[in-house]
C-alpha cells in the first residue's frame, strides 16, 4: 500500500493472491450457474430439482476425496454436475484440468455447446478471462490462473504432453481400449496427475457391461447408494425397481404414457403403503448418501461401518428419482413393457433399459425362472396338507430382527419330500416369534389332502428344520437349544464348496470367542454351513422339466405348490439369475445373483434351506417298497477297474 492508500498490486496480482470462498460446488452452482436457454431448466442452477446431486458435487471439496465415479443413468444430471465442479475450479480453486471424451468429434460439441455458453453465462467464470477471442478457442480455453484441455481418448500425444491436477473422464466406457500404440487411455492420462498431492480424478458414465471401465471403477469405490424414507413408515430405502407397481390389467405402453402420472406409483417394500409419483420430490429431498456396509433405521439413526475409504467414492441411483419428463414413472414402465416384447429384446431395448434407466450393468443371464412358469406348477392340494405320495417333511426359516425396535420377522416354509426327490411346498409364511413359528410348523402335524387319518397312514409331523442364523445369531441357538434334534442352526456360504453342507463349531462359524457361560450353554450344539450355490442349482432344477437333446419335455417338474401359494412367493423364488462373471485373472464362473436388486428372495431363501434339510434328512435315498438301489461293483471288479486306470496312466507315461 502506497502513501497516498493506493495499492502496488496489479488486479491480476490480487486475484491470484484470493482465497478461495468458504463454499461448496453445489452452494456455487446454485449462486453462480446459469443454464442456457436449450437447457429443460434454464436459468440459475436449481440444486432444489435434483437434490440427490449436491452428495456426489461436495465429495469434490472433500480433501480426503481423491477419485469420485458417478455411475448414473441418463437424464439425471450426472454431466451437469461435472461441469459445476469445473466451474467451481476455475473460480475458486484454480488448477490445471484436462476433460477427456470419447471421440474427436465430442470436442467440439463439449467445447462449443456446453463449456463455451457455461463460462460466457456465468459472470463469476466470465471475470476469469480477459475477452480475447482466443481464450476459449480450439482444444483449450485460458482463464487468467489455469488452463482448461480437452482432448479425446483416441490422442495419446495430448494426454503424454501435460501435468494435471484435475482429470475428468466423461463416458469412459465408450474409450477404446487402447490409445494407438500407448496404454490404456485411462492409465496413460492418471499418470499426468501423480505429482499433484491433491488431485482430483472424476469418472462419469452410464454404465454398459459389467466388463467395462465404470461398473469395475464403482466396485472398487466406497459404493454409494442413495436412501429415501417412506412418509408412511419411516423406512429408508434405495427404491428399487420391482417396488414400481402398476394395474395389472394395464400393459400397453401407448396406454400406459396416454393415462400419465396417477397409474403408476412406488410401494414401500416394509410397510406396502402407496407412495405417488407427486411425492417423490419432497421425498427425494430428504434421502441421503450412505456407503456399503452402513444403514438407516427408521429414526435417521445410521448404522455400521464403511467397507472402504471415502478416497475412493462412488455413487449409484437409478433415474425414477429424477424430476424429468422423459423418465417420467408412467414412461419408464412404458419403456419396460416395450423392452421385454420379442421385438424390444431383439433390438437391445432390455440392455438399453438396464443401462439408461436403472443404471446397472447388463450382464449375460444363463439359468433363470419366470414368475409364469411357476405359476403353473400348482399341485391341486390346499396349503397345510399334504399329497398321497408325500414321505416326510422337513422345514426351514429364515430369522430377522429390527436393530432399533426389536421387531422379529420369521419367513418359513413346510416342504414336504415323496420318492425319486418329487417336492411339495405345504404352507409358508411370516411369523413374529419363535413361539409363532413352533405353533405353525412344528407342535401339529399336517393332514393329508382328503382329510381323513387312518392307522396304516397317519399324517404326518415335520422332523427338521433349519434356521437361518446369519442375522442375530444368539437368538437362533437359544431357540435351538431348546429344540435339539429337530431344529438345527444353518449358515449360508456362497459356493461352488467341497461338501454341500458341513458342520462347524458355533464359535468359529460366527467369527468371534463364545463366553464360558456360552460355550457351557451350547455344549453339543453343531452350526451346519449351507453351500447356497448348490441348493439353489438344485431348488431351480426342480422346478423346470427336464429336456432332450431336441428340447422335448422327457420328465415334468419335481416341485408342486399349495394352491394358494401368494404372488410374493414366487416372484421373491425367482428373483435370482445364474449369470457369468469373470475374475481379475480372466477366468470365467457362474454365480446366483439377484435380477432386481434390493428386492426381496426370502422365499428362495427358505426354499434353499428347505432343499438343504432334505439332503440332511437323507431324502435323495428314498426308495419306493421294494425297489432296491443299484448294486455297486463288486470288490474284485472295483480292484481291477482301478488296476486297469493305473496301467492305462502308466502308458501315456
Amino acid at each position: 500500500m502506497t502513501k497516498s492508500g493506493t495499492t502496488i498490486w496489479s488486479k491480476a496480482e490480487r486475484e491470484a493472491w484470493k482465497l478461495p470462498e468458504d463454499i461448496t460446488v453445489s452452494q456455487w452452482a446454485v449462486k453462480n450457474r446459469v443454464l442456457p436457454a436449450s437447457s429443460p431448466f434454464p436459468g440459475l442452477y436449481r440444486l432444489n430439482l435434483t437434490p440427490y446431486m449436491a452428495g456426489p458435487q461436495d465429495a469434490f471439496c472433500d480433501d480426503e476425496v481423491e477419485e469420485i465415479d458417478l455411475m448414473f443413468p441418463a437424464q439425471v444430471s450426472k454431466s451437469c454436475s461435472a461441469q459445476n465442479m469445473i466451474g467451481y475450479i476455475v473460480d475458486q480453486c484454480p488448477g490445471e484440468t484436462f476433460y477427456v471424451v470419447p471421440r474427436e468429434k465430442d470436442v467440439d460439441y463439449v467445447t462449443e455447446k456446453v463449456f463455451k455458453p457455461m463460462v460466457e453465462l456465468s459472470e463469476a467464470l466470465s471475470r476469469h478471462i480477459s475477452g480475447s477471442p482466443r481464450d476459449l478457442q480450439g482444444t483449450h480455453f485460458d482463464f487468467d490462473r489455469m488452463t482448461l484441455y480437452f482432448g479425446w481418448a483416441g490422442s495419446p500425444a495430448e494426454m503424454a504432453a501435460r501435468y494435471i491436477k484435475n482429470l475428468f473422464f466423461d463416458e469412459p466406457d465408450k474409450y477404446p481400449p487402447f490409445a494407438g500404440r500407448e496404454a490404456n487411455p485411462i492409465d496413460l492420462a492418471i499418470k499426468r496427475t501423480t505429482t499433484f498431492w491433491d488431485r482430483k480424478i472424476v469418472k462419469l458414465s452410464t454404465p454398459t457391461i459389467k466388463e467395462n471401465y465404470i461398473y469395475s471403477s464403482y466396485n472398487n469405490s466406497n459404493m454409494q447408494k442413495f436412501y429415501i424414507p417412506c412418509p408412511h413408515c419411516g423406512q429408508y430405502s434405495t427404491w428399487p425397481f420391482v417396488q414400481l407397481k402398476i394395474h395389472p390389467n394395464l400393459r400397453d405402453p401407448e396406454e400406459i404414457i396416454k393415462k400419465g402420472t396417477g397409474c403408476v406409483w412406488y410401494e414401500c417394500e416394509y410397510c406396502a403403503a402407496k407412495i405417488e409419483e407427486l411425492q417423490r420430490g419432497e421425498l427425494v429431498a430428504k434421502g441421503l448418501w450412505l456407503p456399503k456396509g452402513q444403514t438407516i433405521d427408521e429414526d435417521g439413526n445410521i448404522h455400521g461401518t464403511p467397507l472402504r475409504s471415502k478416497r475412493h467414492s462412488g455413487f449409484n441411483a437409478p433415474a425414477w428419482i429424477a424430476p424429468f419428463e422423459g423418465v417420467s414413472w408412467p414412461r419408464i414402465m412404458a419403456k419396460w413393457f416395450r423392452a421385454n416384447t420379442e421385438e424390444g429384446i431383439a433390438l437391445g431395448e432390455l440392455l438399453d433399459f438396464k443401462n439408461a434407466i436403472e443404471g446397472v450393468p447388463f450382464e449375460e443371464a444363463g439359468k433363470k425362472l419366470k414368475t409364469s412358469e411357476l405359476r403353473k406348477l400348482k399341485g391341486g392340494f390346499s396349503q397345510g396338507t399334504m399329497p398321497a405320495d408325500c414321505v416326510t417333511l422337513v422345514a426351514s426359516a429364515d430369522y430377522h430382527k429390527s436393530k432399533t425396535r426389536g421387531i422379529v420377522r420369521i419367513d418359513y416354509e413346510v416342504r414336504g419330500f415323496g420318492y425319486g426327490l418329487k417336492n411339495y411346498v405345504i404352507t409358508s409364511g411370516s411369523a413374529s416369534s419363535f413361539e409363532q413359528l413352533d405353533k405353525e410348523v412344528l407342535l401339529s402335524p399336517f393332514p393329508w389332502e382328503d382329510g381323513t387319518p387312518n392307522e396304516k397312514k397317519p399324517w404326518l409331523a415335520v422332523i427338521c428344520l433349519f434356521v437361518d442364523s446369519g442375522y442375530e445369531p444368539d437368538d437362533v441357538y437359544e431357540y435351538c437349544r431348546q429344540r435339539p434334534g429337530l431344529t438345527i442352526p444353518t449358515k449360508g456360504e456362497t459356493g461352488p464348496c467341497l461338501k454341500p453342507l458341513r458342520p462347524s463349531e458355533l464359535e468359529s462359524a460366527t467369527e468371534r470367542r463364545l463366553t464360558r457361560r456360552q460355550r457351557i450353554r451350547y455344549r453339543g450344539m453343531q452350526l451346519l454351513i449351507v453351500d447356497t450355490y448348490f441348493f439353489k442349482n438344485q431348488v431351480m432344477s426342480w422346478a423346470e422339466p427336464r429336456l432332450d437333446e431336441n428340447g422335448k419335455v422327457i420328465a415334468e417338474p419335481l416341485t408342486l405348490f399349495y394352491n394358494e401359494i401368494p404372488h410374493y412367493y414366487l416372484t421373491e423364488f425367482s428373483n435370482e439369475k445364474k449369470v457369468k462373471v469373470r475374475d481379475t485373472k480372466g477366468n470365467v464362473k457362474w454365480v446366483w445373483k439377484p435380477i432386481s436388486p434390493g428386492a426381496p428372495t426370502h422365499s428362495l431363501d427358505t426354499a434353499v434351506l428347505a432343499a438343504a434339510a432334505g439332503f440332511y434328512k437323507g431324502v435323495h435315498y428314498l426308495r419306493r417298497p421294494g425297489e432296491k438301489r443299484t448294486a455297486p461293483a463288486a470288490a474284485g471288479q472295483r480292484k481291477k477297474i482301478k488296476l486297469s486306470e493305473l496301467q492305462r496312466q502308466k502308458r501315456m507315461r
